[in-house]
């Protein structure tokens, strides 16, 4: 009985003391509460293996290779003295791992997508605070934790209060994170409202950028999967050797950025009329795209743009174009003064 009870307190002193270590080197990272808080300064990718707890034994939400997570972390100041818990979202990634070489390849690979992941910094992208081994085979990714969910989420619950101002402020971050990321040559691949989020002070971030490419080129499947609706139609393209698989570029972002405005502007999403993916997959492949609602409606003002957004692929805007057009005096001039 001793034995066990003496061993049983080394593992607990060594545990803590892993953490005490962790907090005293690792101040500022601890102060991410939202997408655009402080980060550690130096880049620097964290193992936050065993400072992370599930709040649940069930994942929050199901993705195309992942599940999410809402978790608590404990937390240190920037002395390291005062713990506090944090709230955090974990990406777990969930790629068929066949054997030991496969997993440590896999898990190579995706440690080296995380800290490029890591260098990436603008307001509007969802920062990654580092990554957890708790999560199954393969290492999972650490976000702060935003408050309204996704963008789906809160378009369902707020957007009959929205105003215009309000909605253009969401097109503009979005935008912005887009062009930033196209001026570090990373294209998103899966832009959805699923992976926008809205936070506490309705700011919105994007999030899952190159994810779903990088999954999909491990695993050896498609580019479509879950983000149907958004994505641009030569992504459905299928050529006949499967290596010249085109992955998702620039313009095709655009194109989903065109859905993002329409859903954005209209409450509801691309294809909203039609029930199936399924269904909307064949629509696409007879080159349909969704269908403009009757007038009056906040998209008229914008109906242009979206379109340009849905043209050919080599036609398409460029994200800093599109920004440039959501801060034009032609689009702040439907800007009223709000009170909210």
């Amino acid at each position: 009985m001793i034995l066990p009870f003496l061993s049983h307190c080394r593992s607990w002193v060594e545990k803590v003391g892993r953490k005490l270590l962790w907090w005293r080197s690792h101040p500022s990272v601890m102060m991410a509460t939202t997408g655009g808080s402080e980060i550690d300064p130096d880049n620097h990718l964290s193992d936050l293996t065993g400072f992370v707890s599930k709040e649940s034994p069930h994942p929050i939400a199901h993705g195309s290779f992942g599940d999410v997570w809402k978790c608590t972390y404990i937390a240190s100041n920037r002395q390291g003295l005062e713990a506090s818990m944090l709230h955090v979202a974990v990406k777990s990634i969930r790629i068929d791992v066949v054997g030991d070489d496969s997993r440590a390849r896999l898990t190579q690979r995706l440690l080296d997508d995380f800290h490029a992941r890591k260098q990436l910094h603008h307001e509007n992208l969802l920062s990654l605070l580092g990554f957890s081994h708790d999560f199954g085979l393969l290492p999972a990714m650490v976000f702060p934790w935003i408050h309204n969910g996704s963008l789906t989420t809160y378009l369902e619950h707020h957007f009959t209060e929205l105003t215009i101002e309000q909605k253009l402020r969401i097109l503009r971050q979005v935008a912005a994170a887009i062009s930033y990321l196209h001026s570090k040559g990373v294209v998103h691949g899966d832009l959805t409202s699923n992976n926008i989020l809205i936070d506490s002070d309705h700011n919105a971030y994007v999030a899952d950028h190159g994810i779903l490419a990088m999954c999909s080129e491990l695993s050896g499947t498609s580019y479509i999967r879950s983000n149907v609706r958004w994505a641009a139609p030569e992504l459905f393209e299928v050529p006949e050797n499967k290596e010249l698989s085109t992955p998702p570029q620039p313009a095709s972002d655009i194109y989903s950025f065109g859905c993002i405005m329409l859903q954005v502007m209209t409450g509801r999403p691309p294809y909203a009329d039609v029930r199936s993916d399924h269904q909307v997959t064949v629509l696409i492949l007879k080159g349909k795209k969704p269908t403009r609602p009757s007038s009056p409606h906040d998209v008229d003002s914008f109906w242009g743009s979206i379109e340009k957004c849905w043209s050919d692929a080599g036609h398409r805007p460029s994200a800093v174009d599109i920004l440039s057009f959501l801060g034009s005096d032609r689009v702040t001039a439907l800007v009223k003064p709000s009170k909210s």
